[in-house]
């Protein structure tokens, strides 16, 4: 109870007090090109390049899938994504998890996203709390409750998956 707490308590904080600091860019030690530390937006991530857009165009989510979600808009879940602009993985998976928000018309006030360099520090935004080792990690919440992740890739399809955790199956471990 005290951790979900925690997590809705930074959550909400997060949002309010890092909102005007969105998309800051840093320059990774290990390539030497520029990455987003911190809380982002999708406006921030399309500016990293044409990663961003190849990958959402590309993806079609899965239409029945969709429509099994789509019962479930009365309680969409908060989300929570941990991702890194200069991991492979949340360069596909991403958008990809975005275009499928967009599909759902899913509220874009319940997605909040950070980027975390290859230590998974987001600068002033603290993740240590939320245990994530690989990103990118989705989490999802409702009612200050974690009740699913989806960590790096999906174990089926990204729908599917969180179609599983909004029908209490959890897709993912919350470790891999």
């Amino acid at each position: 109870m005290i951790k979900s707490l925690l997590i809705s308590v930074s959550f909400f904080w997060a949002l309010g007090v890092y909102a005007q600091d969105d998309n800051h860019r840093v320059i990774d030690d290990k390539s030497g090109k520029e990455i987003l530390i911190g809380t982002v937006t999708r406006d921030g991530l399309i500016s990293m390049g044409d990663w961003f857009n190849e990958e959402y165009n590309k993806y079609q989510p899965d239409s029945a899938v969709i429509s099994n979600i789509k019962t479930y808009n009365d309680n969409f879940p908060w989300v929570f994504i941990v991702l890194g602009t200069w991991c492979g993985d949340s360069r596909e998976q991403v958008p990809h998890f975005l275009k499928i928000m967009d599909v759902l018309d899913y509220p874009a006030e319940q997605i909040f996203m950070v980027a975390v360099d290859r230590d998974k520090k987001a600068g002033n935004f603290c993740v240590g709390d939320y245990n994530v080792t690989l990103v990118p990690t989705f989490m999802m919440t409702q009612d200050s409750d974690e009740i699913g992740r989806i960590i790096e890739t999906p174990v089926t399809t990204l729908e599917q998956d969180f179609l599983n955790i909004l029908n209490g199956r959890i897709a993912a471990p919350v470790e891999k």
